[in-house]
């Protein structure tokens, strides 16, 4: 795949669109980008030119005409220096083809009368006529489109069904915050890649603590549809199959857009008011003919002048053509005035419930917004690549996708997305707590970065009670025992830190399910950075520590940095051998172990309070 470029040309730009316009769901992502919200032209400029001003921009993600993405900054804000033309024609799109049909007018008018003496003086007006009517009556059809659509929206609101979470969401968070506008991948691989960008075009645009809202519909194909899905989180309270996710950042963000929604809702009483009076019209005529006699001039004596004289009745207007004569016909006019205020009051009422109903929603979705960024963060840490396998295979375990590297922190991580209410995120150190990649050194990076709530070092460790113990056990260190020794002459004196995991991690772990095939002890782990193969250190180890269950050689480093940051912290480790003679046959399934113990735990939501 080619690499992410630059500057991406008019041309490229062209090619990118014809993709879109042959993907699979090409007609829901240029209503999105195009929509016709004022009439007959649509209010957006060409898909070409949308990219190439997001080039301009910064906000054009690039890795080739077949796998590119698209930002909006909130509220449509400027993110780069260039383009301001490009803007313009863009958010004014219908109005710049009006503006060029009447520059036209004027051209046409021109050229007609330069060429008057060769045409002559009738074919110059005929013409000009011509081209006159051609502009106005695409104004006209333009105008009665958008009023059209207004009185559908209205009904539609409220003869249809009622608003839902995420339809609200969809219309009200693309304006609040950064918006995934457009996501087009057509390969089955690589998404990974075109996503990873994306965080980094975000974290360089607006900071490494801003979300960015995932509509649904800004997606071209159903493959990158799954995939966009399962890389952000959807709303809190959301139907499945959710028209917009959001991908939470890796801090809380420290502000939000206010946004203000209004709806129309007394259509469908404007609708039962105009049937009303084509009612009355109906009748009109027939009071009229016996009433005036002959002389029937400038009466309502047929249907469309009963229909014209009846709607200046219900504006409070007499008609200049036309009176009524009958009593009945007076009478119904009278009543016809009481629609004008009817309407008032009843749209009034109307339109007050509808944006309290709307404004409802709106503090459903800043909840479910602000749930999300609140949500708990559990890092887990692993330091061997057998650990980072098992921990990955066992939280893609039921999801349609696997986590993926992200890299826009300075330590790499894998995001497992929302699992039982809380955010886990992945990372993978060096062993042991002396190397510039160990646990010491990037665990306190990784919680700068990430901010999470709990860590977890989860892995692998030697036994150190065979005599009840098994091989693919689980040990929680509720106890972490830092080696550090002091040897003199004659005697050898314990100088490391004997400390306690945080106390709702050590009570959430405590009633935690085992693992299938395998049991739990929960007490003291040793923390080294000693690679213990050998029975004479591994007895002498246990003779030294009688309440010691097992020993490991990162624990040590995250305890340290934890502290330091008031982060909560505890090791689990699986059982793969006993300090001696050492093999790798029973590394995976001890990983494996603690992994099912671990996400087990917190697939049941034990870390989604508190």
């Amino acid at each position: 795949m080619p690499g992410i470029e630059d500057r991406v040309t008019a041309g490229q730009c062209r090619e990118a669109a014809r993709s879109v316009a042959s993907s699979e769901f090409a007609a829901e992502v240029v209503n999105l980008l195009r929509p016709r919200d004022s009439g007959v032209i649509r209010s957006r400029a060409p898909l070409a030119w949308q990219l190439f001003r997001a080039a301009r921009e910064d906000r054009l993600i690039w890795m080739g005409p077949d796998s590119f993405a698209v930002l909006r900054a909130p509220a449509e804000r400027r993110s780069g220096t260039d383009g301001r033309l490009l803007r313009w024609a863009d958010r004014y799109w219908n109005a710049w083809i009006l503006f060029g049909g009447l520059l036209a007018l004027l051209g046409v008018a021109l050229l007609l009368v330069a060429l008057r003496p060769v045409i002559g003086r009738e074919a110059t007006i005929y013409g000009g006529f011509t081209v006159l009517l051609l502009v106005l009556g695409l104004i006209i059809i333009d105008q009665l489109t958008f009023q059209v659509r207004a009185v559908w929206r209205g009904l539609r609101s409220a003869l249809g069904a009622p608003l839902r979470l995420e339809t609200v969401a969809s219309q009200t968070l693309p304006f609040e915050q950064w918006t995934l506008m457009l996501c087009h991948h057509v390969a089955a691989t690589g998404a990974g890649a075109l996503l990873d960008a994306v965080d980094r075009r975000l974290a360089a645009l607006a900071g490494s603590d801003e979300p960015l809202a995932c509509p649904r519909n800004a997606v071209t194909t159903a493959h990158m549809r799954t995939q966009v899905a399962a890389w952000s989180e959807p709303l809190p309270g959301a139907e499945d199959g959710s028209q917009i996710g959001v991908r939470l950042p890796r801090r809380r963000p420290v502000r939000t857009h206010p946004a203000r929604e209004t709806g129309a809702f007394f259509f469908i009483c404007l609708g039962g008011v105009f049937l009303m009076l084509a009612l009355f019209a109906v009748a009109i005529p027939a009071w009229e003919l016996p009433a005036c006699g002959a002389s029937c001039a400038g009466r309502p004596v047929t249907y469309p002048a009963a229909l014209e004289w009846i709607f200046y009745q219900a504006l409070w207007r007499e008609s200049p053509d036309l009176s009524a004569i009958s009593w009945y016909s007076r009478s119904t006019g009278l009543m016809a005035r009481v629609f004008l205020p009817l309407i008032v009051l009843v749209g009034v009422a109307a339109l007050v419930y509808h944006v309290q109903y709307r404004r409802e929603l709106l503090r459903e979705v800043k909840a479910g917004t602000e749930r999300l960024y609140r949500m708990n963060r559990v890092l887990l840490v692993v330091a061997t690549e057998v650990e980072r396998q098992a921990v990955l295979r066992r939280a893609a375990k039921g999801r349609d996708s696997e986590p993926r590297p992200d890299f826009t922190g300075g330590h790499p991580v894998y995001r497992l997305g929302v699992i039982g209410g809380a955010d886990v995120v992945l990372a993978q150190t060096g062993m042991g707590v002396t190397s510039p990649v160990s646990a010491a050194y990037g665990v306190p990076e990784l919680l700068r970065e990430w901010s999470p709530r709990y860590v977890v070092m989860v892995g692998i460790c030697f036994g150190l009670r065979e005599d009840y113990q098994s091989l693919g056990d689980v040990i929680v260190g509720r106890q972490l025992r830092v080696i550090n020794h002091r040897i003199g002459e004659g005697e050898k004196r314990d100088r490391g830190d004997q400390v306690t995991a945080g106390h709702r991690l050590v009570e959430r772990f405590t009633v935690a399910d085992p693992p299938p095939g395998a049991r739990v002890w929960h007490g003291q782990l040793l923390s080294w950075d000693v690679l213990v193969d050998s029975p004479t250190l591994r007895n002498d180890l246990r003779a030294r520590y009688p309440d010691a269950l097992g020993g490991e050689m990162e624990g040590a480093g995250v305890y340290a940095a934890a502290v330091r940051d008031r982060t909560e912290w505890i090791v689990v480790k699986g059982i793969c051998d006993w300090g001696r003679e050492k093999t790798y046959d029973f590394q995976e399934l001890a990983a494996g172990n603690a992994a099912e113990f671990v996400l087990g735990l917190i697939e049941a939501r034990a870390f989604a309070h508190g």
